[in-house]
């Protein structure tokens, strides 16, 4: 399995209007911990191929996520709809498109992509439920069900803020159904690694910030290691105002996967609200080097500045950030 990376997505997103509070003063959070559902986990679609037209659909398949491993949206989506052509009944398809359409929708702002991706969710919660029916112990489907109806959850929660009117906006509803699909996973399979990170991912979407660190520090028990699992707790640790032992957090998770520019991101969020905005500095210098268009480490770095009364530097970063965010 390829290793997963803290994804922040950056969207034109207010703040104010998201589903959660994200604390108060310049330095709010906004954390997006998306989870890619195809790239890295193919297990589920490569299980049985008995004939030749599966054959075909499963190369549609891996060229689709491949595609979208690299950025390609459009490539990824034309292969998901021919993957789908082929074997219309695969749930694993049918979210590989909808992640598609999803990262379409987060680059252009249409409303076309975001309801196609709804629709893309819909299909493919439908094909899990009918899977699970037949086989209830099946802790992956549990877990890929979770995936995509939090997926989903997380989709709807972002229309508000790039001016899409989604009339059924029950996003509490599908987090609480994705929680229950993760526990199921868990249930059967309490070794479930992934499932209990993603447990801790939407209790932290529904604010419930202690039990989601009961869930990330259970995927810690499992792997010590788990970079992902130790930058969640400090997502949640930080939205509690607990920003030392935050950092401690972001620490552990840098060990373990160093070229992630989130983390290091998120660590000088953490270190700019304790005041230690030369050491916050160094963090986003840190994120800008991993990745030059990271807009929210500029504006991060420039604002750190500006607290220390350096407005020559200040001024330099936060207009790299809007100059990046302008060709967005």
């Amino acid at each position: 399995m390829k290793r997963e990376k803290a994804i922040l997505v950056c969207r034109r997103l207010d703040p104010e209007r998201s589903l959660i509070s994200n604390g108060s003063g310049k330095f709010r959070q906004i954390f997006f911990l998306v989870v890619l559902a195809a790239v890295g986990s193919c297990a589920l679609a490569q299980e049985t191929y008995p004939d030749y037209s599966q054959m075909k659909a499963d190369y549609w398949y891996k060229r689709g996520l491949e595609s979208t491993e690299i950025g390609d949206f459009n490539g990824a989506l034309s292969s998901f709809s021919k993957a789908i052509q082929i074997e219309p009944e695969s749930a694993a398809i049918w979210n590989g498109k909808a992640l598609a359409l999803r990262s379409l929708y987060y680059s252009l702002h249409d409303a076309n992509s975001y309801n196609e991706s709804l629709i893309a969710y819909d299909e493919a919660i439908r094909l899990y439920g009918e899977a699970l029916q037949s086989n209830p112990n099946d802790a992956n489907n549990w877990f890929y069900e979770g995936l995509a109806l939090s997926d989903r959850a997380a989709l709807m929660q972002s229309a508000e803020g790039l001016n899409i009117i989604d009339i059924e906006q029950d996003i509490i509803g599908y987090y609480e159904d994705a929680l229950r699909a993760y526990e199921e996973a868990i249930r059967i399979n309490p070794q479930f690694l992934t499932a209990w990170k993603n447990k801790g991912n939407v209790l932290y979407a529904l604010a419930k910030y202690n039990e989601s660190i009961q869930a990330y520090e259970q995927a810690i028990e499992i792997d010590q290691k788990y970079a992902l699992a130790w930058n969640g707790k400090g997502l949640a640790l930080s939205m509690m105002g607990r920003w030392d032992e935050a950092v401690k957090a972001y620490d552990r998770a840098i060990e373990n996967a160093p070229d992630d520019e989130v983390i290091w991101y998120n660590k000088g969020i953490a270190l700019c609200n304790m005041g230690k905005y030369n050491a916050a500095i160094k963090c986003f210098e840190q994120a800008i080097r991993l990745n030059q268009s990271f807009v929210k480490a500029w504006n991060g770095k420039g604002e750190a500045f500006e607290e220390l009364g350096f407005e020559t530097e200040a001024n330099a970063a936060l207009a790299r950030g809007r100059y990046l965010a302008s060709n967005l």
